[in-house]
């Protein structure tokens, strides 16, 4: 009789992916698509993928409608779904702020309780991993200069979008406490860059011109869109519960980070800043939330260490090697963002 491969019939995993379109998810699934270990996709989102493979069963389910909960549990269980990986969240901040919280923090409650009641049947979910972002340990004058997993969260006033991701790691908590029999993952990623992903400070680093906050200059860390896939995957493929930060070596001041991205910074002081930020956001004519001003003042950088020794996560790329990266690539792409201000022209 021929030897069983390692992903072949029932010993291969079923995968649930929230967010499936979006580049996280979409990464994943491509990683997972050549992987024998996981045989079976099913893609979670409101709009079905342009394109997909053998493994992919797509899920049309809207998080933040009331039923999402039943449906993602009827799925989770006629699947026999092993592992959920949720990373339906928003990449940037938006003006709707309800709608951020439905799908970001509802969303998490609607993912959690379909894998709570899928225990019940034959084949329970066995882990669930989630995305989050170092951003959750705010930016604060009393930081140290490199922030551990232990740290705790505090909600940052007026800032629904980091808010709504320390409720949903909050939730994931009090799931884990709730259920220990299920291994749950939450990986804080760094602060992003590359030409497929989206984010406050890619959108900020791909304008000419650059405000900063007059008398700051915070360091910053930087990971690559690759290493993020790549610290994903791990954590897929292992059984590491906890909490980890996902960061490149090396920070960079801001002032350099201009530098080298060939950008004009402009110093506003702090006060005029808070008196005029708010109207310009509020008008969209800004793409930087009043309440992220305090991200450009002062330290939020995350230690890695614990990503590396229990993950096994070694990045490719430096914080350096990643804004250089960024930086080619956006001028290679001759984005049209490129040639503009962090201000928006009027409509």
């Amino acid at each position: 009789m021929p030897e069983k491969q390692a992903g072949d019939g029932e010993s291969a995993q079923v995968v649930a992916i929230t967010g499936s379109l979006e580049f996280f998810g979409s990464g994943l699934v491509d990683r997972l698509e050549s992987d024998p270990r996981y045989r079976k996709i099913l893609a979670i989102d409101v709009r079905a993928p342009s394109a997909s493979g053998h493994k992919v069963t797509f899920c049309p389910v809207d998080l933040t409608t009331p039923e999402a909960g039943h449906e993602l549990a009827a799925l989770f269980r006629s699947n026999r779904v092993n592992t959920v990986v949720h990373l339906a969240f928003l990449s940037h901040p938006i003006h709707d702020t309800a709608y951020a919280h439905e799908l970001q923090v509802i969303g998490t409650m609607h993912v959690l309780n379909a894998v709570a009641a899928a225990q019940r049947g034959k084949t329970r979910v066995k882990k669930v991993v989630m995305l989050s972002s170092t951003m959750v340990y705010g930016a604060r004058p009393d930081n140290p200069n490199f922030l551990q997993e232990d740290r705790p969260l505090k909600k940052i006033p007026n800032c629904p979008f980091v808010n709504d991701l320390v409720e949903a790691e909050e939730q994931l908590h009090q799931f884990a406490n709730k259920h220990p029999k299920v291994n749950t993952t939450v990986l804080r990623m760094g602060c992003l860059l590359g030409p497929r992903v989206d984010g406050v400070l890619p959108r900020l680093l791909a304008c000419s011109t650059v405000p900063s906050v007059m008398g700051y200059d915070p360091l910053f860390q930087f990971l690559h869109e690759t290493d993020a896939l790549d610290a994903l995957k791990l954590a897929l493929d292992q059984d590491q519960e906890g909490i980890f930060n996902i960061v490149a070596e090396g920070v960079l001041p801001f002032s350099t980070v201009l530098r080298l991205g060939g950008k004009v910074s402009i110093p506003i002081p702090h006060f005029l800043w808070e008196k005029v930020s708010g109207f310009l956001w509020a008008f969209q004519a800004l793409d930087i939330p009043p309440s992220f001003l305090d991200f450009l003042r002062y330290l939020w950088m995350a230690d890695g260490t614990k990503a590396r020794r229990r993950l096994g996560f070694s990045p490719r790329f430096t914080t350096r090697e990643t804004l250089l990266e960024f930086v080619r690539s956006s001028r290679l792409s001759q984005a049209p963002a490129a040639s503009g201000t962090v201000m928006r022209s009027a409509r």
